[in-house]
């Protein structure tokens, strides 16, 4: 019996105690902007504008946790370049390099 006790104390005392396997990271995503061009400026006003007011979904987090065992904490930052890339391929709807005045007007409408 009393080694029954003392190996209780012994195993509690083991798992209040322990320690936590605690890992954090930030993995920050950005790229250099693609070449685009416009076909006047009033193209590249409308896209810029567009661009400036579009929702910005700059950070993502991940958590797994298992309590007092093991903890991972993951963020993830998007950059203004990859904003930039995702914003041109959005708007150049035919891929060819170069924003119309058209299709920024779109873009712009969808971004309003």
């Amino acid at each position: 019996m009393k080694s029954l006790c003392s190996l209780t104390a012994l195993l509690t005392s083991l798992f209040l105690f322990s320690g936590c396997i605690h890992h954090e990271s930030v993995v920050r995503h950005d790229a250099s902007r693609v070449k685009v061009e416009f076909e006047n400026e009033t193209a590249g006003r409308m896209f810029y504008e567009a661009l400036s007011t579009m929702h910005s979904e700059g950070e993502s987090s991940t958590q797994v946790e298992i309590p007092v065992v093991f903890e991972h904490k993951q963020r993830v930052i998007t950059g203004e370049g990859e904003r930039f890339n995702r914003a041109v391929a959005e708007c150049d709807t035919n891929k060819d390099g170069k924003i119309t005045e058209v299709e920024a007007r779109i873009f712009a409408k969808r971004h309003h």
